[in-house]
């Protein structure tokens, strides 16, 4: 039986900061990880693993099937062919309340105005199976403000687009076990926002908090007016993002024995 947390409030701050304590649940058995350089699962919310059985993105309606089935597919082809978890962006309709858990490895997609209460916010509302603690599907709660306010996140079309994609595969990430990896990296006590581990070239796990660890674009010196966040856009990274996915998988047949 599916059963989402009492608590899902794993969004994408864009306009404010979403602190996420992790506390593992279970002990690590023997070649299961729920952690590692730059990733985080989603153990607070009893997801453990994350089953190889095939998942299907779904849309609550019509309108959310227009604005954002473009920017799943990408994120579902990536996680199908370099994880080897088959996702697939359908054009199903379905109605199934965010209160309550969809079908199995189903993933619904919400197209709202401030689902949380709160400008610029985001939700995953995530499912666990609690029989294996594998991801089971749940719900996505995009914020329509990206899209319908001109300029929402910066004045530059390409950055603009970027981070819209980033924010969908964010969310989409959740609903597959992965938490946000971010971590004291400073030393000061305090677990701040954009506060991740970063790759040669400064860029930040997709699941960092806020928008890949970046509040504001970030130009890169030499190239003008193009952000970080933009050499990789809606894309799980391959130095983070992917490596955490594919434990997660690992994780499934591992916590079967």
């Amino acid at each position: 039986m599916p059963r989402i947390p009492a608590q899902t409030r794993h969004a994408l701050t864009l306009t404010g900061i979403l602190a996420t304590t992790l506390t593992l649940t279970a002990a690590a058995l023997p070649g299961t990880y729920y952690s590692g350089h730059g990733w985080k699962a989603l153990t607070s919310y009893n997801i453990y693993s994350l089953s190889p059985d095939p998942y299907e993105i779904v849309f609550a309606n019509t309108t959310a099937r227009t604005k954002l089935a473009g920017y799943f597919t990408a994120p579902a082809a990536q996680v199908t062919t370099q994880v080897g978890v088959p996702i697939t962006v359908t054009q199903t309709i379905d109605t199934t309340p965010t209160s309550v858990c969809p079908p199995r490895h189903r993933i619904v997609i919400h197209y709202l105005h401030q689902p949380m209460g709160q400008r610029g916010m985001s939700q995953a509302r995530p499912c666990y199976n609690t029989t294996d603690g594998s991801a089971w599907g749940g719900h996505v709660l995009m914020d329509s403000e990206y899209w319908e306010t001109a300029n929402w996140f910066s004045t530059n079309a390409t950055v603009n687009d970027a981070r819209r994609k980033d924010a969908t595969t964010h969310e989409l990430g959740h609903i597959l076990g992965l938490d946000h990896p971010n971590t004291d990296i400073d030393r000061d006590g305090t677990v701040e926002a954009g506060e991740c581990v970063k790759n040669s070239t400064g860029l930040r796990p997709i699941m960092c908090s806020p928008n890949r660890g970046l509040a504001l674009p970030v130009v890169k010196p030499g190239t003008g007016p193009i952000a970080y966040n933009i050499s990789e856009p809606g894309r799980f990274s391959k130095a983070f993002d992917l490596p955490g996915l594919r434990q997660l998988l690992a994780n499934y047949s591992l916590r079967q024995s």
